[in-house]
């Protein structure tokens, strides 16, 4: 079985035992550890109520970050980690934890190809108090992780232009630009949906692609 094929069972059976009364892996940020990563629990007799809530109250203030516009509740939210995220060997999503066990924040991997090796960073958001630099540092070990026991050698991360700060955030981290496809505004009775249009010479937004520049190789 190659490094690809035992990530993804790794992926698999990680997401299957979050949040249960058994063993649980929690990655450490930094040494000693200024913060702890945790998988977000899927199935439906594990599902964490406090996880629950965070996500939707911090997915509704930072809407016009993502290419989904909507209301979120936490009857939807609890719907997505159990039909969507569970299920999906391309996905998974930590809370990111204080030393004290408060959760400041989640973030995630997504748009996983075992057989290219590829994988993007994805809903990564701060959403209490915690430390300058705290997030930075959790997803470098989270990328860092992805690629040492996921056996993903090559992790971008796609984010809107028009969030400013989320692009200086990921040329700290390590991310560099390497193109940038218009936008096209998609309303729909429930939502608003931004979707990719080459098409368009000039449009209200862009979607800039973002690789991984690691140090060490």
């Amino acid at each position: 079985m190659s490094n690809r094929q035992l990530g993804r069972e790794l992926l698999i059976a990680i997401k299957s035992v979050a949040g249960s009364p058994g063993p649980q892996l929690v990655i450490p940020v930094a040494t000693p550890p200024i913060a702890f990563l945790r998988p977000v629990a899927t199935r439906k007799e594990f599902l964490n109520p406090n996880d629950i809530h965070v996500l939707t109250i911090w997915r509704n203030r930072f809407v016009k970050a993502f290419l989904t516009e909507f209301q979120a509740t936490e009857a939807r939210t609890a719907k997505w980690l159990v039909e969507v995220v569970g299920p999906s060997d391309k996905k998974i999503l930590f809370m990111v934890d204080d030393i004290y066990g408060r959760t400041f924040g989640y973030m995630g991997l997504d748009y996983i190809d075992w057989e290219r090796g590829y994988g993007e960073a994805d809903a990564v958001v701060r959403g209490g108090d915690a430390p300058r630099g705290t997030m930075k540092v959790a997803l470098q070990v989270l990328l860092k992780w992805a690629r040492g026991h996921l056996g993903l050698c090559e992790i971008g991360v796609r984010v809107k232009l028009s969030n400013m700060i989320a692009l200086e955030f990921y040329k700290k981290v390590g991310f560099q630009e390497f193109k940038r496809v218009p936008l096209r505004k998609v309303v729909e009775s429930d939502m608003i949906r931004w979707v990719e249009d080459p098409s368009i010479e000039k449009a209200d937004d862009y979607l800039v692609y973002m690789l991984w520049k690691h140090k060490d190789g």
